[in-house]
Parts: C-alpha cells; structure tokens; sequence
C-alpha cells in the first residue's frame, strides 16, 4: 500500500502529535487537551473548534481547559511555538535547501524555488492563514516564525546569493539588498493572488512565475543585457 501523502503543517502536526506521548513535563490532562486541539484545529481550523469540543474530545471537563490555558488563544500559541520550532520548519526549508544547492543557473533555481514555494503555500494554507493571521497580533507567535522560520530562510538565501555574486552570476550589489529582492517579489504575488483571488482564479500560475522571476532579474527598464 503506498504511503498516503499529508500537507506539511498535518505532517508537522502529527510529529507535534506523537511527541506529546512522550514528553514527561505535561500532565495527562494537558497532554489530552493539547492531542484534542491539534487534531480539532488540523480538521475544523481555529475559529470553527470550540474549548467545549476540545474538552469533549479529551475527555474532561470543560473548566479544566481554562486551569491549564487562560483561553483558547493561549491554548493555541502553546502549540504554535513549539510546533515552528520542533516540527514545521525544517520541514518547510527541507526543499528549499536541495533546490538553492542545484547546479542550475540563477533564474532556473528561483523560479524553482517559487513553484516550490506556491506549491507548499496552496496545499497548507488554511492552517497557514491560522499562523499568519494570529502572528500579526501576536508577538510570541511572530517571533516563532521569525526565529525558527525566516531567519534559517533568509540565511541560507543570503549564503547562495553570496556564492553567485562571487561567480560573477549576480552584480555585486549588497548580499541583503538582492535577497530581498527575491524575497520580496514572492511574497507580493502571494499578496496579490490571495488578496484578489478572482483575478488570479483563471490565470497561468506557472507564466505569472516565469514572468516575476523576468522581472527580478532584468527589471522592467525597457531595455536588456543583450541590448546593451
């Protein structure tokens, strides 16, 4: 029988899951609680998993939630942190650091590794959006994700760019100024693609790729390299 394929974030969920068995700091209300709300939140999403269907899926009283997490907030940063920092993200930069490491020319590996990238996004992004949202209220969660997620990203980014300036592949701008870039020109499709999503709907996702990874690397001046 082959091996069923999981988005990452029910991946790293599952992970957080089996680790839960095994971790001997938590009570076994706690541990129940927190097996309840990943599985909840993994099948309903958030806003839709209520603290009386947790309790009732972990087998306790509903009042014993509020004794271990003052809300149902609280409860989810408990498993958003951990889950960043343990689980998702060396899964979400395992593909990011086999493809920066190809010998392929620049613009064949960003473009790549944006597919990459849309992929992930679209196959987890109602957990995604779950993270996002919270971490732009929230600083705890925010520093999850900066620490354990895009801080790694940036570092391999900035190491690989390092390396194609010194090939003379890039020009020798400032090593943070061109990652930014690239990183920059992915997120403001996403932006763009979930902001207005029926504008997107029918679109060649693949040609809006090729045509940002044209424009981050020959700009928009209408001119280029070979006319000049």
């Amino acid at each position: 029988m082959a091996h069923e394929h999981k988005p990452l974030f029910d991946e790293a969920i599952q992970e957080m899951l089996n680790s839960l068995k095994t971790e001997d700091e938590m009570t076994e209300k706690q541990r129940r609680i927190m097996e309840a709300a990943i599985a909840l939140f993994a099948e309903k999403g958030f806003h839709a998993s209520s603290t009386s269907e947790i309790a009732r899926r972990a087998g306790v009283a509903e009042g014993t939630i509020f004794k271990h997490f003052k809300t149902k907030k609280d409860l989810l940063y408990a498993l958003i942190g951990p889950m960043f920092i343990k689980f998702a993200s060396p899964l979400i930069l395992k593909d990011v650091k086999q493809i920066i490491n190809e010998d392929l020319p620049a613009e064949e590996v960003i473009l790549k590794l944006y597919r990459n990238r849309l992929a992930l996004l679209e196959e987890n992004w109602p957990r995604m959006r779950i993270v996002l949202q919270e971490a732009l209220f929230h600083p705890d969660i925010m520093n999850a994700l900066l620490e354990n997620l895009v801080k790694d990203a940036r570092g391999l980014a900035e190491a690989s760019v390092k390396n194609r300036i010194e090939q003379s592949e890039f020009r020798p701008l400032p090593v943070k100024a061109i990652t930014r870039a690239i990183f920059s020109t992915m997120l403001g499709y996403v932006f763009f693609s979930k902001a207005f999503p029926d504008e997107y709907a029918n679109e060649d996702k693949d040609k809006d790729l090729r045509d940002a990874v044209d424009i981050l690397m020959y700009g928009i001046a209408n001119k280029r390299p070979d006319s000049l």
